[in-house]
């Protein structure tokens, strides 16, 4: 019995088979018998990592958002550029048509002042014609007087005193006809040249009206019936030219800021446009933000985590606790 039980040597390499499966210890960390120490180191990694997936998370996040707000920024500054532009193109509109009223009721007043002042000069000329006539029978009568031959019709005496002094007057109004008619001249000639110049035929009603007309006055910002005016790809694709464009996600085209107004701006597509992005980097912003504060919340928790593990690993590290 004894001797069935007594001691036998192991054969050498017995234990080779273990070591295999046995995982070879690194010195300089030293994995002991305490199991939460291995635990705790195999969280720390995991959540190292996590840390720092979380944090470049953050960083681009953050990054994005600086991106997505500062062109947000910047399309709310150029769409309100643009509503005060439309509210000027709306305020040029009316002034337009302040100053076509004011100019049909001018060329109407020229229009009759011309007219008058023919009418004046028809006058005058048929006066000055009854002069002529008068004058003509006052020397015929001074032709007669002077062929009877009679002493009682003597120069600067009775009757023929008071002819000579006719004679002086009738002289005098036919002195005046060259410098009225002159004047006369003058005044159609201006009036003529201001209703010319305003006239709706060809003067300053028709510049005017041709500036209404390229500003599109007529077209009401809340008028939904007109259609806005063509724009300039439209333009080019009418005329048979092509136009390549790249498909873009913005609706603003591939630089973001490539206006071809058209007025009234309020009506243009590219002003909707603006306003439309303007609100999807708003929308994208806030998205951005909550999704930033997510990350930033995890990362924040990652952190205290990973601190914890630090701090607990330190106290029970085999090295330090060995000393």
């Amino acid at each position: 019995m004894l001797t069935e039980h007594t001691y036998q040597k192991l054969e050498d390499g017995w234990d080779a088979k273990i070591k295999e499966c046995c995982d070879k210890e690194n010195p300089d960390d030293p994995r002991g018998c305490d199991c939460c120490y291995d635990t705790w180191q195999d969280e720390l990694k995991e959540v190292k990592t996590k840390y720092s997936q979380t944090e470049e998370k953050a960083k681009q996040l953050k990054e994005e958002l600086t991106i997505v707000a500062d062109r947000r920024d910047r399309l709310k500054t150029w769409y309100d550029e643009l509503t005060k532009a439309n509210d000027l193109h709306r305020r040029i509109c009316d002034q337009l048509e302040l100053i076509l009223n004011q100019s049909e009721k001018v060329s109407t007043n020229t229009d009759l002042a011309v007219h008058a002042i023919r009418v004046l000069y028809c006058m005058i000329r048929d006066f000055y014609m009854q002069v002529d006539v008068i004058k003509e029978k006052y020397e015929r009568l001074l032709n007669c007087i002077k062929c009877l031959n009679n002493p009682a019709f003597a120069p600067g005496v009775g009757i023929m005193k008071c002819l000579e002094e006719y004679g002086k007057k009738l002289e005098a109004v036919l002195a005046t006809r060259d410098e009225l008619l002159k004047m006369l001249m003058a005044a159609i000639k201006i009036a003529c040249r201001i209703n010319k110049n305003i006239a709706a035929e060809y003067g300053l009603i028709t510049v005017i009206t041709e500036w209404k007309t390229a500003f599109n006055c007529d077209v009401l910002c809340d008028d939904s019936t007109d259609a806005p005016p063509p724009t300039t790809a439209s333009r080019a694709q009418t005329k048979g030219t092509p136009v390549q464009q790249e498909p873009v996600a913005s609706c603003l085209g591939p630089c973001d800021l490539e206006p071809m107004l058209q007025f009234p701006i309020c009506k243009d597509p590219y002003y909707k446009c603006v306003d439309d992005q303007y609100l999807a980097d708003k929308k994208a912003a806030e998205d951005l933000a909550k999704e930033l504060l997510k990350e930033t919340k995890k990362k924040e928790s990652l952190l205290a985590c990973k601190q914890s593990l630090e701090s607990a690993i330190k106290e029970v590290d085999p090295k330090l606790r060995c000393k």
